[in-house]
This record gives C-alpha cells, sequence and structure tokens, in this order.
C-alpha cells in the first residue's frame, strides 16, 4: 500500500512550477525553435528533475522541476542571461503557479511573472 507523509514531516527541498503563457499571433514557430534550445540547454543544468513545454491552441505552458533551491537559481540565472528576451517575446505570461518552499533569491526572479505560491500539504518527489 502506497502512504505518503504530510510535508512537516518530509521536507522535500524540490521546487516545480508551471508557467504560463498566451502566445502573440506568429510565434508558433519560434516557440518550437526557442523550446528546443532551452530544453537541451537546460538538460545540461545539474539538479534539473523534469522541463516540459506544451502548447494548446495558443496558450504554451513550462512545467519547471528542480531538485533543490540551488537547481532552480542556477536554471532561472541561465534563462535571465540567456533566453528572457526571446522568451518574453514570445506573448504575455498569463500565470506562474510555484510548488515547494522556493527562498527568497528564487522568489525574487519568480516575482516578476506575477507568481502564486502554492502550500503544500503532502507531496511525494522520487
Amino acid at each position: 500500500m502506497f502512504q505518503y507523509t504530510a510535508m512537516e514531516e518530509n521536507r522535500s527541498n524540490s521546487i516545480l512550477y508551471i508557467v504560463e503563457v498566451a502566445l502573440a499571433e506568429g510565434q508558433e514557430q519560434a516557440e518550437r525553435d526557442l523550446a528546443e534550445v532551452m530544453v537541451a540547454a537546460t538538460s545540461n543544468e545539474a539538479g534539473t528533475l523534469n522541463y516540459h513545454w506544451a502548447i494548446n491552441g495558443n496558450t504554451l505552458q513550462t512545467l519547471e522541476h528542480f531538485e533543490s533551491n540551488d537547481a532552480t537559481l542556477i536554471h532561472l540565472n541561465n534563462f535571465s542571461e540567456n533566453f528572457a528576451e526571446a522568451f518574453m517575446a514570445l506573448g504575455t505570461v498569463t500565470a506562474c503557479t510555484v510548488y515547494g518552499n522556493p527562498n527568497e533569491p528564487v522568489r525574487a526572479i519568480l516575482d516578476g511573472f506575477g507568481s502564486k505560491y502554492m502550500k503544500s500539504v503532502a507531496t511525494y518527489t522520487r
């Protein structure tokens, strides 16, 4: 039988967030091109657990999961330095939902996306 542990007892350090973007008209190919480059770059970042881009119509979502605040900060700094301008040119960020317990440096960056922080009640990470 599967059993999970409440967050207070099992303090997972992982940070997961989902960014949603309303793509601007004509940005479909730019989105696909940027996705390939960013997925390849992120695959080389230590501590990345999952990095996924998905699209439905003109809605893009990225699911980004990192093993720790340090790994999240590495990714966010790489994003800021190398990809932020191209990513923001795709359209308008409409939501960013964050799971886990991000520290202040991570929050400072994610707040720029208008992030909503969810308090974990229970979690399981392999």
